[in-house]
């Protein structure tokens, strides 16, 4: 293959071809860095990364601007970096980093062996992969080809601690596992460092990495390994607070220690739904959205956060331990997390009514158990939370995660025969109700006389709450129920 074969959906291909062909033959150019590192792993790649000699990389960048009609965007002026980049696809362009003054030793002042390679361009154009005569003063092909991930110097990580959550980064993404020295090194700069908030480095790169980690299918074996390397409490210092806060004896973990069991069974659930609910139509959106993933993953990490804030005990007895509201406070921990690390505020609500809410299916499972559960209790679900199928995708996660000496097996079982009762009502029931609206907010005015306002939404709500649960199923009904409905407020 060559290397146009790794690029994925890059514009004007044939422009970049004779772009790059030009840049070879008339400069020292190199192929570095990432995008290296994934052709030799055999993944595409959204970007170029590439290092000039004897040249200013503006100089460069300015001239592949031109004559590929792409945008130019300085990334690190101070440090020469810049950017040309057109839609999703995207060159960058670098000197030697300072204090190197050779390419060899700008590898090594890199983060880890995996990304200190190098390859001409010329031969990058001229000859597949497996044919390039690589610069690799580190040995991170060995590496690379080992899956093994390993940091070149303590220095180098001293020097951006944000390397350290790379690290964990890059083994939820499968390029290996973190070898032995390097999660020591990682465990003595962590220590060293922990006196400045998250590590000293700006929230947007950490929240960065940290989305990325997530969206992986292996957040969980490596938030755990991060916790263990004592990288957890720094990044995520709410959830230290449940570190050795008991629970009632369905529980067979602490706060801290549920949240990341939860975490890992929710992760399961997602890579293979259909193997928990039957079949996997209602989770199609989320199985195909990182956000929704994301969301996912870190209202399981924090459903529980609240019950450090809230623990009660009362006596002897696991059985009578309380955590009156932990909900809502653990919403607020979230919230308060998220802000500091400069999370999209769409993403911090749905998080937090997915944590405020993450109770309700156990508490409806109870009372359809007994036979009690009406259609205004179901249909107060889906009103509050719309995105019902992510709610039961949580609690399940959170029911596996529970395997004290109380829990019951069944109950997983239950949960997920309440999740299709629910999701019919809401495809037979809510939905034709939606779409087949006895009252309007035209007939508010017209009819009844009423003046626009907020209070229209609490009328229709309840017209359509009545009609979902079958004691209006015509617009003279309908009209009639509003009428009495209006008596008390006249």
């Amino acid at each position: 293959m060559s290397l146009f074969e790794y690029l994925e959906a890059p514009p004007s291909r044939d422009l970049l071809k004779k772009a790059l062909r030009k840049l070879a033959e008339q400069k020292e150019v190199y192929l570095t860095g990432g995008a290296l590192r994934d052709i030799l792993s055999g993944r595409k790649v959204k970007d170029l990364d590439l290092l000039v000699l004897g040249l200013s990389a503006e100089v460069v960048a300015r001239e592949l601007s031109r004559e590929l009609s792409w945008t130019l965007v300085p990334l690190h002026e101070a440090f020469g970096v810049f950017r040309v980049a057109c839609g999703s696809f995207a060159i960058d362009v670098s000197g030697l980093r300072p204090g190197a003054a050779s390419l060899e030793e700008d590898l090594r002042l890199r983060d880890f062996t995996l990304n200190a390679l190098a390859v001409s361009l010329r031969e990058v154009l001229e000859k597949p992969p497996a044919a390039w005569s690589l610069i690799d003063p580190c040995g991170g092909f060995s590496d690379l080809s080992q899956g093994l991930i390993r940091a070149i110097s303590e220095d180098n990580l001293r020097e951006d601690p944000l390397r350290i959550l790379r690290a964990y980064r890059f083994q939820a993404q499968g390029y290996g596992t973190i070898e032995g020295l390097t999660r020591k090194i990682i465990w003595k700069v962590v220590e060293e460092l922990k006196a400045r908030e998250l590590l000293g480095v700006a929230p947007e790169r950490v929240q960065s990495e940290l989305f990325l980690i997530l969206a992986s299918e292996r957040a969980g074996e490596v938030i755990v390994l991060m916790e263990d390397d004592g990288v957890l409490p720094v990044i995520f210092p709410e959830l230290e607070e449940g570190r050795g806060i008991p629970q009632p004896d369905f529980h067979h973990l602490d706060v801290l220690g549920h949240g990341l069991e939860t975490l890992r069974k929710l992760e399961e659930i997602l890579n293979s739904p259909e193997r928990y609910f039957r079949e996997r139509g209602p989770f199609e959106g989320v199985k195909d959205s990182q956000e929704i993933r994301v969301a996912l993953k870190l209202a399981g990490l924090f459903h529980d956060a609240g019950k450090a804030r809230t623990f009660s005990p009362a006596g002897e007895r696991a059985d009578r331990i309380t955590f009156y509201e932990h909900e809502k406070v653990g919403a607020e921990m979230f919230a308060a997390w998220a802000e500091r690390l400069r999370w999209k505020r769409a993403l911090i609500k749905k998080v937090q009514n997915l944590i405020r809410h993450h109770m309700r299916p156990f508490f409806l499972l109870e009372v359809w158990l007994e036979g009690r559960l009406t259609a205004r209790a179901k249909r107060r679900l889906i009103r509050d939370c719309p995105d019902y199928p992510e709610l039961f995708l949580l609690a399940l996660a959170d029911c596996l995660a529970a395997r004290g000496p109380a829990s019951d097996e069944t109950h997983s079982k239950k949960l997920v025969e309440l999740f299709w009762e629910i999701h019919q009502f809401a495809q037979e029931v809510v939905s034709k109700v939606a779409r087949e609206r006895l009252i309007t907010g035209h007939d508010l005015i017209e009819i009844f006389g009423l003046k626009p306002g907020p209070i229209f939404r609490e009328i229709l709500a309840a017209v359509e709450e009545a009609q979902v649960e079958g004691r209006i199923r015509t617009r003279e009904e309908a009209l009639a129920w509003l009428k009495e409905y209006l008596k008390p407020r006249a």
